[in-house]
């Protein structure tokens, strides 16, 4: 697979994840993040998602939580 369509499919889920949420989550963990980087598997079967939060770290340890609640919330929107 090339790393061309690879790297597009990445800045794709990066912005539509980023879309999901701080569009559409209403968890109070979930400050103020941005979705930074998103890695694939060459087969594109799994993502990891990298993201930043403004703010100290309790802010970001209660982000963290509220993304990995929000995982199978996030996966239904994308599919």
């Amino acid at each position: 697979m090339s790393t061309q369509r690879s790297g597009r499919v990445q800045e794709a889920l990066r912005q539509e994840i980023s879309r999901i949420v701080q569009g559409q989550m209403k968890d109070p963990r979930i400050g103020f993040i941005t979705i930074t980087k998103v890695d694939l598997t060459k087969d594109l079967r799994y993502a990891r998602v990298y993201f930043s939060v403004l703010g100290e770290h309790k802010d970001k340890l209660l982000a963290l939580k509220g993304l990995n609640n929000s995982k199978g919330y996030i996966k239904v929107i994308l599919s």
